[in-house]
């Protein structure tokens, strides 16, 4: 029996050129890029060379897989709320028992948080966390600073002054350079500074005003006197 003729046409759904008729006689009504399945993360046509997969990429591979151990956690949380409690303390007894352990998360928490902290979003993240967090807490917080700073010898108060007044410096320098760097915040800051070094004059021609005028006034109650 003779083999049919393969015929080629366009793709009614993407236009590319696939073999509508094969030589074994099936038919396709699609070519075989459309007839991928869609990803079950994005909903985009898996490509042809990631075989047997549901999804069209790594990072939808990836979500896929925290997805699904979402929930399962969910499912489990639910049955057992104190599991994962329980399991974290069981990690960190395991950690504190063994040094090479406790040493290897230590390095790899430091390295956690440096790749991090060279983030610029996670930073900006955390910083709006910390403000919402201390806003919301803040009577709290400041009642155990005073409480921590209160406990503290009398040398460790001074070394922590000390830091405290080299880095409020270090800050400020770095604040300038940051507003010499954009003329309109420059001008702001040197009218600011203008304006307190008015009012500083104005306070002191003030009191240096009321100084002579009680000189005034003592001299005429000594002459009323007399």
């Amino acid at each position: 029996m003779a083999r049919a003729k393969p015929i080629i046409r366009p793709c009614p759904g993407c236009g590319r050129n696939y073999e509508y008729r094969r030589a074994s006689g099936r038919y396709f009504e699609l070519c075989e890029h459309c007839r991928q399945p869609d990803c079950v993360i994005c909903g985009q046509k898996v490509p042809i060379e990631r075989g047997h997969k549901n999804t069209c990429s790594i990072a939808c591979e990836r979500d896929k897989h925290r997805t699904a151990q979402l929930v399962f956690n969910s499912k489990r949380m639910a049955e057992d709320p104190d599991f994962y409690k329980r399991r974290h303390e069981k990690t960190r007894q395991a950690r504190e028992r063994d040094p090479a352990k406790m040493a290897a998360y230590l390095q790899k928490e430091r390295e956690r948080h440096a790749k991090r902290s060279r983030d610029p979003a996670y930073v900006a993240q955390r910083r709006e966390y910390h403000a919402r967090h201390y806003q919301k807490n803040r009577e709290q917080i400041l009642q155990q600073r005073r409480e921590f700073y209160a406990a503290l010898p009398l040398e460790e108060k001074e070394k922590r002054y000390i830091i405290a007044r080299v880095r409020s410096r270090e800050w400020r320098r770095a604040k300038i350079e940051e507003m010499r760097q954009d003329p309109e915040a420059w001008q702001t800051y040197q009218e600011a500074q203008r304006e307190v070094r008015r009012k500083i004059a104005r306070e002191k021609a003030l009191a240096k005003l009321m100084k002579q005028t009680q000189e005034l006034l003592n001299v005429a109650d000594r002459d009323e006197s007399e």
